[in-house]
């Protein structure tokens, strides 16, 4: 895995996929209010990889 990008998402639906974990956050701030999830996936060739061991989840509310 060579980069890193973050999915912004709300009761397990996928709302973006953002270059930084901030820039997720402060599309969150855009939202209502509620709980929302976001994940790291790796970015491997074409597909996105989630290894829990390796890659965080952040869940919080706005």
């Amino acid at each position: 895995m060579n980069t890193q990008i973050y999915e912004l998402s709300y009761d397990g639906y996928r709302l973006g996929l953002f270059p930084t974990e901030a820039e997720a956050r402060q599309q969150a701030g855009y939202m209502p209010k509620g709980c929302y999830t976001i994940r790291e996936w790796g970015v491997d060739g074409e597909y996105l990889t989630f290894d829990p061991t390796m890659n965080a989840v952040y869940k919080f509310s706005n």
